[in-house]
């Protein structure tokens, strides 16, 4: 019996470190998602008249909420809330440009709330805010209308919910991210797989892991060994961070091309590096444009500084 659970317990110790040994390391890096309605999105810059290729929209910060049935205070709670959410998705990227208010022939984003609902009894909250969105140019270019139930319960009767304002400042982000997603790129995430590399080179994952991409990438351009797809692979993958960390197109342009070198090098089967270069490529050409946009709104606006991937 002792020497059975020997045997069992050794068994469990070297598939382990099989496993750990074929476990590969993995970054968190920051990239964006596409419009999810690129044709909507196409219609709009077309009937828009968008010389730039970009969505370029007055927000009115006065009578643009209709309102039936809503008291003044809630009223202007929800204007102030709803249109601050909407600025703060819109420049994460700065695809849409946002301009002070000129003149109406230029596109607007008008914003309606088509109802709301709030009552409170005890530990229960039940509602709803529904808001029309409508791009418009003389006449509506694209109208969306989404709707946000509100439902909260809490046993310990009303001191367990939260306040009315707290749930109208979640209701307004919702609705602004559902806006802004289908309209323009977002800022989020995307995890990518490093693979291994000679010992001589290990510790620029462990710089990269800690963010230190500059030492990361200073450590691979100094090793004089042999360079195959993993060397490359892993290369390009720093160029990404650090092009995020320093908000600089160049260092995207390096990433693209050791992702080639990848390729050219031993990777054009490996699932590892195919996988990475299609990630990069559905990304690349939307990172190209918010750095375009970046740049006309910051000349725009009499800025020569502005931010890359903020």
């Amino acid at each position: 019996m002792k020497k059975n659970f020997c045997k069992k317990f050794v068994f469990i110790i070297a598939i382990s470190v099989l496993f750990s040994a074929c476990s590969k390391d993995k970054l968190l890096l920051k990239t964006y998602s596409p419009p999810k309605k690129p044709k909507e999105v196409n219609q709009m810059l077309e009937y828009g008249e968008s010389s730039s290729g970009y969505l370029n929209l007055e927000i009115y910060e006065n009578e643009k909420f209709t309102v039936n049935g809503v008291n003044s205070k809630d009223r202007r709670a929800i204007s102030k809330i709803l249109a601050a959410d909407i600025k703060k998705y819109i420049t994460q990227t700065n695809f849409i440009s946002i301009n002070d208010v000129s003149d109406q022939s230029a596109v607007s984003l008008d914003m309606k709330i088509l109802q709301f609902k709030y009552e409170q009894n005890y530990g229960k909250i039940k509602g709803v805010l529904e808001v029309e969105f409508n791009i418009r140019k003389d006449q509506p270019i694209y109208t969306q209308v989404y709707k946000y139930p509100i439902n909260r319960y809490s046993r310990s009767g009303s001191q367990g919910l939260p306040s009315k304002a707290e749930i109208l400042s979640q209701a307004s982000n919702y609705l602004a991210k559902k806006l802004i997603k289908d309209i323009s790129p977002l800022v989020t995430k995307k995890l990518v797989e490093l693979e291994s590399l000679p010992s001589k080179l290990e510790y620029t994952i462990t710089y990269a892991k800690a963010g230190n991409y500059e030492g990361a990438i200073k450590g691979m351009l100094n090793y004089k060994g042999d360079k195959e797809y993993e060397y490359y692979l892993n290369l390009a993958i720093y160029y990404e961070g650090l092009a995020a960390q320093v908000d600089d197109m160049a260092f995207l342009v390096k990433a693209n091309e050791n992702y080639e070198l990848a390729i050219a090098n031993g990777g054009a089967e490996e699932e590892v590096v195919l996988n990475g270069k299609m990630k990069f490529d559905s990304f690349y050409k939307i990172i190209k444009k918010i750095a375009e946009q970046k740049v006309a709104n910051a000349k725009e606006n009499g800025n020569n500084k502005y931010d890359l991937l903020d």
